[in-house]
């Protein structure tokens, strides 16, 4: 609802900061990341990471080479194609600026590949949880699936809450480890445009999570001081994507061509049939 109101108020009342409200949804986004740490042991974290790691390892390099493959026979622009692979593989948002640092995309490839892992990170939002209950899926099976098959952490986090507490751990912590393949491709990527290194750069936001988590496992404190922050980091979600929302442009919108728009929706649908497939039968 918040993501919806915040793109409402943008297309039909206008938005008179433009796109510092997507960069501040982007701050606040990454800030409350870090706030769901208070609410995660460090010890579930990595024991997570052993028995998640070669599902998420897997779904990446399998949607990377696909999206490889389906941008050159769309003949999609190589940079594009690339953006919106590592952006369906990863993260969404956060791994398409990060990548496009990398490769210097230009403004305009920064906005196609941003703008249609928007939209469908938007439907994700409102289908997930239906399909979700009508598959009969766990919490935990669920918490699973959003955090393999849907792009941006604000819109996984978004949506596992959405099912239930359970699920919003699971797809966080499984999210971490998606979410750390930045760090492999990033560097690939540097040692391809070698004149970039100097553009690379490891998302604090997963540094702080993790030291959040450590916090919460190893050091001790009087009151609810941990139950709090990671209320308000839940809250603060919220309050991002509705910044996230109000800074989407139907200029944006439309930049988005038809190929680019085949791309994306053909990787989404096979990375979330197959993940439904995996967490429910496998």
């Amino acid at each position: 609802m918040a993501l919806f109101l915040g793109l409402g108020f943008a297309l039909l009342l206008g938005n008179p900061f433009g796109k510092n409200v997507s960069q501040w949804g982007g701050y606040l986004l990454k800030t409350s990341v870090v706030g769901l740490g208070f609410g995660i042991n460090i010890q579930v974290l990595l024991k997570a990471g052993q028995d998640n790691i070669g599902t998420t390892t897997l779904f990446v390099i399998g949607v990377l080479t696909i999206g490889y493959f389906l941008g050159k026979a769309l003949k999609i622009d190589r940079q594009i194609s690339l953006l919106v692979s590592v952006g369906t593989a990863i993260c969404g948002g956060s791994a398409i600026a990060a990548v496009g640092s990398v490769i210097k995309a230009d403004a305009n490839q920064l906005s196609m590949a941003t703008g249609v892992v928007f939209l469908l990170n938007a439907l994700a939002l409102v289908v997930f949880p239906t399909l979700g209950h009508w598959a009969g899926l766990s919490e935990v099976q669920f918490g699973t699936w959003a955090a393999i098959a849907i792009h941006d952490t604000s819109s996984v986090v978004g949506t596992a809450a959405k099912y239930g507490d359970e699920a919003l751990r699971v797809a966080s912590i499984t999210k971490m480890l998606r979410i750390l393949w930045i760090i492999p491709v990033s560097l690939a990527l540097v040692l391809r445009f070698s004149e970039s290194r100097e553009s690379f750069k490891i998302p604090s936001f997963i540094i702080g999570f993790v030291l959040a988590s450590c916090l919460f496992s190893f050091v001790p404190v009087s009151g609810d001081l941990y139950k709090n922050l990671y209320l308000a980091a839940k809250q603060g979600l919220v309050a991002s994507l509705f910044l996230i929302g109000a800074g989407i442009s139907l200029q944006a919108v439309r930049q988005v061509g038809l190929k680019v728009l085949v791309q994306a929706v053909v990787l989404w649908v096979l990375v979330s049939i197959v993940a439904l497939l995996f967490v429910k039968y496998v």
